[in-house]
């Protein structure tokens, strides 16, 4: 599996527009295409909006990374518009806490 780390600055004073833009918009489209999240925090002394979202790996991301951008296009969803900086890391599970485990 691999996942996204996905921190974003949010311009100062427009969190909450962005966290209803991310709700009522990105989230739609991402469980449209079947992009899992797996959460969102806020840290909001930071003006930072943290997320995390799952696939199953490189030609996966990039497939579902074409399928969403088409949505939004389709969606006319403007995307980045209180975002002041975004940092993206890809990462690998190395290994299942076991309180997670089934």
């Amino acid at each position: 599996m691999l996942s996204q780390i996905r921190i974003y600055t949010i311009n100062k004073g427009e969190m909450d527009a962005f966290l209803k833009h991310f709700k009522e918009e990105v989230m739609v489209v991402h469980e449209r295409i079947g992009v899992p999240i797996v959460g969102t925090w806020v840290n909001r002394p930071q003006n930072e909006f943290i997320w995390i979202r799952n696939y199953a790996d490189k030609e996966d991301l990039e497939a579902k990374g074409k399928a969403f951008q088409a949505e939004v296009a389709k969606a006319g969803i403007k995307l980045g518009a209180n975002v002041a900086k975004m940092e993206v890391r890809e990462v690998e599970m190395a290994f299942t806490p076991a309180a997670t485990r089934s």
